[in-house]
């Protein structure tokens, strides 16, 4: 779990006396933001829609692994992707018998941003109130679920979510990635 020294927005400090990952989570949250334009010269861009089932989230992995092979980022690119899919899945209408969301990759220079669409309905993403190593260090279990958006904090640089016209949300992640590679000759 990625930490910082200084304690949360609450005042609590984890365990180790870092600040906990839902407070770092927090600081790069940028609701109603995230929108991007393509236009921008240099900016790959690539589209797909899944079926509204567990079975693709791994098939959404594989799609953001092979567009960001020659990247350093592509593994916790995949591992974002499969959190805000499964969350599309579990708590939208993605997850209907219908259902359906889609996966946005834009890369340009040294970022790469990824979006997954749902299908509306339910209620937008929450940060937990706290991280597992609070809650363990105040003796309680640690959650089973609920922590996704705290990893997806802890790998991005900015992420955030805003809600289309049409009642779908959008969640993103902007991630740190190497520069595309120099053309030969």
């Amino acid at each position: 779990m990625s930490t910082t020294r200084g304690s949360s927005p609450d005042g609590e400090v984890g365990a180790t006396g870092f600040q906990p990952s839902v407070a770092i989570a927090r600081a790069k949250w940028l609701a109603r933001s995230g929108r991007f334009r393509v236009r921008r010269p240099g900016t790959l861009y690539w589209r797909r829609r899944f079926p509204g089932t567990a079975e693709h989230i791994s098939h959404a992995r594989g799609f953001i692994r092979f567009l960001l092979a020659d990247s350093a980022a592509a593994f916790d690119a995949a591992w974002v992707v499969g959190e805000l899919a499964t969350n599309a899945v579990r708590h939208s209408r993605s997850g209907s018998a219908d259902g359906a969301f889609t996966v946005e990759v834009m890369r340009w220079g040294r970022f790469a941003q990824i979006q997954v669409t749902d299908a509306g309905g339910g209620c937008g993403p929450v940060l937990p109130r706290a991280d597992a190593e609070t809650v363990v260090a105040r003796g309680e279990p640690p959650p089973e679920s609920g922590l996704g958006l705290c990893g997806v904090g802890a790998l991005a640089r900015r992420f955030g979510t805003y809600r289309q016209p049409d009642g779908s949300r959008v969640v993103w992640a902007r991630l740190p990635s190497d520069p595309f590679p120099e053309p030969a000759g």
